[in-house]
């Protein structure tokens, strides 16, 4: 008698019905292990996979960020300039950026700062070394894929995509 063939005794059975049920749950298991594999590797927050470093196309502007976050978890990005071309710098961030997230700490402290509809600005000194590295911690307000600018005067600037979970 073939194994897969639809009974009636001692119970009906639908071989048909059971085999796809069978698929489904492999594929459910194939499913749960890519998530376990992908956990520890950052695709679902802090890791390798989430770390990233995008610089403008003078190689003098780069950003360190995370491409995936959490709502409401604090996420960070610095900002290295190197040499700055004056004094002060000014790092205007995307009008998105104050949209999408909420700035918890900038270090160092700017001597001026401003925001209205071109965006936020800092206004930073340059270190004594003649580079300047800004450090913004921020959490998101929203889900979703966030695309923020980020240019300095002078120095040009860079787009940057994050994707953020509920």
């Amino acid at each position: 008698m073939d194994d897969f063939a639809d009974r009636t005794y001692p119970i009906r059975e639908d071989m048909r019905f059971q085999q796809r049920s069978w698929r489904a749950e492999r594929i459910g298991w194939i499913a749960m292990a890519l998530v376990l594999v992908a956990a520890p590797t950052g695709v679902f927050f802090h890791g390798p996979a989430s770390h990233r470093i995008a610089r403008s196309a003078d190689k003098y502007l780069a950003i360190e960020y995370e491409r995936f976050a959490h709502k409401t978890a604090l996420t960070h990005f610095v900002i290295r300039i190197s040499p700055p071309v004056a004094e002060q710098v000014l790092v205007r961030l995307s009008p998105a950026f104050a949209v999408t997230h909420d700035t918890e700490s900038i270090e160092p402290r700017p001597i001026r700062s401003s925001g209205g509809s071109y965006g936020l600005e800092y206004v930073f000194a340059r270190s004594a070394a003649g580079d300047l590295t800004v450090y913004i911690a921020a959490r998101p307000k929203r889900f979703g894929v966030m695309s923020l600018h980020v240019e300095v005067e002078g120095r040009g600037a860079v787009n940057i995509a994050q994707l953020i979970y509920p």
